[in-house]
């Protein structure tokens, strides 16, 4: 880290631990967490969730950065293409998660079982809902699988490069070299799992009270999160 003084290293890992705040606070990532935290048994099992979601989702980020900063600089714009397909795929699961919350909601409102079962689904789109509700929430919240899933589909929305942190990582790592670099990632990774769990909790608490409160107050939560989840998924499309 020659040439690279303390007071500069700590506003380097403050600036990497912002950006990993707000990452992990971007629409998209709660509205991803929202589907995963429907039916939720509680707090501990919200947390886990976002934790779990998280988790998945820094993994890629770190690959990311990894790889686009091992490179050649020349061929990091290239990233644009991938940046461009990444949000696609991630406007596409948000307007699924849009439609998951809002079946939800509607067969919870007509007092239907709120998800149909595979074996008792009818058309493909119930069939589709049911099989994503089955692989997506496990029938036992406790189980490694099931936040193994979580963990997977938290990646899903890292596929898309973070330009932020490779930006930082851009100016970083020719002046400070590859140790202080590698403590600023870690510093962003900790930042963005500790604000997802968050997100996980705050998001797990407020379908839990809904759920307390009865079948109606909880449909129409369920609701009100499928349009501003689409929302965001036409945002990110647009």
């Amino acid at each position: 880290m020659a040439g690279f003084g303390v007071g500069s290293e700590a506003g380097v890992f403050a600036a990497a631990a912002v950006l990993g705040v707000t990452h992990g606070f971007e629409p998209d990532h709660a509205a991803g967490i929202s589907a995963l935290t429907d039916d939720t048994d509680g707090w501990r099992h919200a947390g886990f969730v976002g934790g779990s979601f998280a988790l998945g989702h820094v993994l890629v980020v770190v690959a990311w950065v990894g790889l686009l900063t091992a490179i050649d600089r020349t061929a990091v714009p290239a990233a644009g293409v991938v940046d461009t397909v990444g949000t696609l795929f991630a406007g596409t699961v948000l307007v699924a998660v849009a439609l998951l919350l809002a079946t939800t909601g509607t067969r919870r409102l007509r007092g239907l079982p709120p998800h149909p079962t595979p074996a008792g689904a009818s058309g493909p789109v119930s069939r589709t809902i049911a099989y994503a509700h089955t692989h997506v929430h496990g029938h036992d919240h406790d189980t490694t699988r099931d936040y193994l899933r979580t963990g997977i589909v938290g990646s899903l929305f890292a596929l898309s490069p973070p330009v932020s942190m490779l930006a930082l990582v851009s100016v970083v790592l020719p002046t400070a070299g590859l140790a202080a670099t590698g403590v600023s990632v870690g510093v962003y990774a900790l930042a963005l799992t500790a604000s997802m769990l968050l997100v996980g909790l705050g998001l797990g608490g407020v379908f839990s009270f809904a759920k307390r409160r009865g079948h109606a107050v909880h449909a129409t939560v369920e609701l009100v999160a499928s349009v501003v989840v689409f929302g965001f998924a036409v945002h990110l499309l647009a």
